[in-house]
């Protein structure tokens, strides 16, 4: 997968956090815990190909933290904040 499509892929991921609730997904599976980590897997080959939004990577990288918290602490509202915060950081736009 290249760079761009990664970016594409990493923000729809992060729009389906938002707009999916928890209790969506099927009970046999562990439906949106296994969404963060396939959001989790795209970030981490997105992030050390970043070369100039640096400070930007960082802040996504705090983002994702909260994320994590959130699905720790049972806490979707946290989540949810958390992911529509990245999303207004307009992901698909780094480089």
């Amino acid at each position: 997968m290249g760079f761009l499509e990664s970016l594409n892929d990493f923000a729809a991921c992060i729009a389906v956090a938002i707009d999916t609730a928890p209790d969506a997904y099927p009970a046999w599976s562990d439906g949106f815990r296994a969404h963060f980590t396939a959001t989790m897997m795209l970030w981490v080959e997105i992030r050390p190909q970043l070369r100039r939004d640096l400070e930007m990577a960082q802040r996504i990288d705090v983002g994702l933290l909260k994320m994590a918290a959130g699905i720790e602490a049972d806490d979707m509202v946290s989540f949810q904040k958390a992911a529509r915060t990245l999303l207004g950081l307009e992901v698909s736009k780094l480089r």
